[in-house]
């Protein structure tokens, strides 16, 4: 019985022994984490990855990308050789990333391959609206909607915003500067001491494309001179009225 017990055990060591070297084989790669931590929205930040090819075959690459919005620039070596330590470096821009992120970065070989490397992070936007998303309802060619809403920073640094050029045929913007009280994002006041900008953003001429879906979806862009890389948006939506 005893002989019969070792001979099991030796058989599932065997067994875990050759899938573990089975799954390096099938992931050649061992990556060390990156963690950009707290990241402002506008800047670009340099990446580096840290590998190490753990497997007995080189390996060529013929490309490496981010399967996100905002890797690009990516550098790497062409062939990887067992038992080789490599780095991959890229630049993340990060004018369009909002919020917590986990990128895949990407490598594939000459095979078709792929392999996957992690960086994770937060990007921090340097600029807070009391409103993101603004309703139009059933909508229909030359309805008025206006909206008044909240825009400042977390650091009480003062903003100067303008609407967007391409975006001034369909909608309008008033700017005006207050202090504000925001201890309770759900019920703003104004006489704080936060500086903000009070914008009033009213619909000009809203027409309703030819052949297109009944809903309405319109990202509304500005550019703040206190922050020129961020990209500050909010979205209008809603529904043309048949």
């Amino acid at each position: 019985m005893l002989k019969q017990i070792f001979s099991f055990l030796l058989l599932l060591a065997f067994a875990v022994f050759a899938t573990q070297n089975a799954v390096k084989e099938a992931n050649p790669f061992v990556f060390e984490p990156v963690d950009l931590g707290l990241l402002q929205q506008g800047i670009k930040k340099s990446v580096e990855i840290k590998g190490k090819n753990i497997s007995s075959q080189s390996i060529e690459l013929e490309n490496v990308f981010d399967q996100m919005t905002g890797g690009e620039n990516f550098t790497y070596p062409k062939k990887i050789n067992p038992g080789q330590n490599f780095k991959i470096n890229f630049t993340l821009n990060t004018a369009y990333m909002e919020g917590e992120f986990m990128h895949n970065i990407i490598l594939v070989d000459t095979s078709g391959s792929p392999y996957v490397a992690l960086v994770k992070g937060k990007i921090e936007n340097p600029i807070v609206f009391s409103e993101r998303y603004l309703d139009l309802g059933f909508y229909k060619n030359g309805m008025q909607r206006k909206w008044t809403f909240y825009v400042w920073n977390p650091d009480k640094k003062t903003l100067k915003l303008k609407l967007k050029p391409e975006l001034q045929k369909e909608f309008k913007a008033e700017f005006k500067d207050v202090k504000l009280d925001v201890s309770d994002f759900d019920s703003l006041r104004e006489g704080g001491n936060t500086p903000a900008v009070k914008v009033t953003l009213s619909v000009v001429n809203l027409e309703k494309p030819k052949n297109s879906l009944r809903s309405i979806r319109k990202i509304i862009s500005f550019t703040c001179e206190t922050f020129p890389n961020a990209t500050p948006e909010l979205q209008v939506t809603g529904y043309w009225e048949e």
